[in-house]
């Protein structure tokens, strides 16, 4: 059975911040103790990785295999795909594909510097033409090659925000480096 987000939009995928916060945190006030009362900050995600998840299957749909997957409706986060209709069908699979290639485009490589590498990806994730989609094996394959070529180095590089100010740049980097250089010591020790 294959299940179809329809709607895998940034606002509907959440971090579980537990290990970053393992005594807990507020809801709404994410660097506070539970209560609210004390300042607390997170432990580094190098150290205490967290997992991602997807929520609101409002929209989702699931076919067995076989089947010929087409859907109809223009609800969702994103507005943007091009194949939406109320009355045209249309494959959920190509959807996904164009929503999270959206995700990749708008929330990361358009608001931060240094992941360009991850342009070629998006951009054929996001094709006008469902059909010029890479499908999702195809798409996890294209970004496992990104990945393979990227140093351990750069992807625990800190992401530098296209709004950063140049001093803001400075004292943010520096203390990346810092980190990277204090990472690298505990390898070597451990």
């Amino acid at each position: 059975m294959f299940i179809l987000r329809r709607d895998c939009a940034a606002a509907n995928i959440m971090m579980d911040g537990r290990p970053l916060y393992p005594r807990g945190h507020h809801p709404v006030r994410m660097n506070y103790t539970p209560d609210g009362v004390y300042e607390i900050h997170p432990l580094n995600r190098q150290d205490h990785p967290v997992k991602y998840y997807y929520i609101d299957f409002g929209l989702s749909c699931h076919f067995a295999p076989g089947d010929v997957p087409l859907v109809v409706g223009t609800k969702g986060r994103d507005k943007e795909p091009p194949e939406l209709s109320d009355k045209q069908p249309y494959n959920p699979f190509s959807l996904d594909i164009f929503i999270l290639g959206n995700v990749y485009l708008k929330e990361f490589i358009q608001k931060y510097h240094g992941l360009d590498f991850l342009r070629p990806l998006a951009s054929q994730m996001v094709k006008h033409d469902p059909a010029q989609r890479p499908t999702a094996p195809i798409a996890l394959n294209m970004f496992r090659d990104i990945r393979a070529r990227l140093t351990e180095p750069t992807l625990r590089w800190r992401l530098r925000s296209r709004e950063e100010t140049a001093p803001e740049r400075v004292v943010y980097d520096t203390v990346a480096a810092a980190r990277e250089g204090i990472y690298r010591i505990k390898k070597m020790i451990v």
